[in-house]
């Protein structure tokens, strides 16, 4: 089955087609919004969060597609009305307003004490980053 969604990710706003089974032959669960949790700068997010956990002994975490698309929406929703502050998301969550990349983000996460033990903790990860106006917001769920 094939489905169709539009969704504001970055800077960019994408129509993105993903068929409902294996994603290059990965166990992926299938749905609509499964192109997210391929995004190179969400993967990159979960590639720089498991290397720090690596580091102090932790295992992986996982993409949740859902946690994905709600710290997405969560990230739209600061970059569009301007506003800072955390969601009512039911995950343990850290956010970041100001860095560019995604190694910026994670280091500044590292560097804070409190953000850094919500890093380690769970086994379920979403990500979601939003640029507008010179400005980028950044999500990321745990659980």
């Amino acid at each position: 089955m094939i489905s169709s969604v539009v969704f504001t990710l970055g800077t960019a706003v994408l129509t993105v087609s993903s068929i409902v089974g294996d994603i290059d032959g990965l166990p992926w669960q299938a749905g609509e919004h499964d192109w997210l949790i391929k995004h190179p700068t969400i993967v990159e997010l979960l590639e720089r969060h498991n290397q720090e956990r690596a580091r102090v002994g932790i295992g992986p975490l996982t993409l949740n597609t859902d946690m994905c698309l709600a710290a997405q929406r969560h990230a739209d929703w600061m970059a569009k009305s301007g506003i800072y502050q955390h969601s009512s998301l039911p995950y343990r969550e850290i956010i970041f307003q100001g860095p560019q990349s995604a190694a910026g983000a994670v280091a500044g996460w590292i560097a804070s004490p409190a953000h850094h033990s919500i890093m380690l903790s769970g086994s379920e990860a979403g990500f979601g980053y939003m640029k507008v106006g010179g400005r980028t917001y950044w999500v990321g769920v745990f659980r």
